[in-house]
Parts: structure tokens; sequence; C-alpha cells
């Protein structure tokens, strides 16, 4: 069991660093082109669903400039945090609860949005963090078959689940 254990930690681990190097590292950084007054009116977004039917419609009208960069974003965000919502229940027997979990889940999104904004990389968008966590809803809810247990999860107890 301790062998298993390190591999999905390693794992954890690797995917950790893909998703920092994704997050924060495939987009400059505006630091030296903007002031945060001038990055927060072109890079941030609060109205809920506004970026997301903005790219659904680039995309579905095949828009050769934003058609793939639409495609990109809304998998993307998707995907990102998909992982997490298996490696964390499989790791913390407290992810195993879904509102421990989902709390946890909006507080990581958050700080990386946080972080992309003070850094200036990407956007700080609701729709991306709506993205991100509804992805990590889609792992969480893989970490509940029988396949992802036996395979990642590091003990084989139900104590302490809802």
């Amino acid at each position: 069991m301790r062998a298993k254990k390190l591999i999905v930690f390693a794992l954890f681990a690797i995917y950790a660093g893909v998703a920092y190097y994704l997050l924060f590292y495939i987009r400059s950084s505006l630091l030296n082109f903007y002031t945060y007054g001038e990055y927060f009116r072109e890079n941030t977004n609060f109205v809920p669903f506004r970026t997301i039917a903005e790219f659904v419609t680039y995309y579905r009208a095949d828009d050769a400039v934003y058609g793939d960069f639409s495609f990109d974003n809304l998998w993307g965000n998707l995907a990102v945090f998909m992982p997490a919502g298996v490696f964390f229940p499989a790791l913390w027997k407290k992810q195993r609860s879904f509102r421990v979990f989902a709390l946890t889940i909006a507080a990581v999104v958050l700080g990386v949005e946080a972080l992309q904004f003070l850094t200036m990389r990407g956007a700080c968008d609701i729709d991306d963090f709506i993205l991100n966590v509804s992805g990590a809803f889609i792992g969480f809810a893989f970490s509940k078959l029988n396949i992802v247990r036996k395979l990642l999860f590091t003990d084989n107890s139900e104590k302490g689940e809802k």
C-alpha cells in the first residue's frame, strides 16, 4: 500500500506541475505592458457565461481567428481541473465528502484566478471559474467509479465518506 501511495502522489505532483505550467507559463505576463487598472478593464469578466457564450459563438461560426482559440479555451478550462477531482479524494479522505471537496476546489480555483490577475497572466474571468470547478466536479464523479477507486485510492476503507 505504501508503494501505491507514493505512485499516486508522484502522479499528482506531475499533474500539479503540468497544471501550474498551463495556468501560469503558457502565456506571457503583461506586467511590462499594462498598469493594473488597464489590465483590469481589458482582462476581467464578472458576468457569468458572457465569455462562454462569446466563445461558443466564435466556435460555431467556424471563426478563422478565434474558432480554435475558443475551443481550446472552453475545453482546456474544463479539463485542467478534472484530474484534481480524482486525485483529491484519492489522496485525502476528507475530500471524499462533496461539500468539503467543493469548498476546497472553489478556494483553489479562486486562488489561481487571483494569482493570474496579480501576475497578469491570462484573464481573471468568472467563466474560467465556472469551467474549472465544473471540470473538477466531473473528475469527482469519476472518483466514485470502482475502477478508479481500485487504481488510485490509497486505502480500502470507506470511513468518512458521505
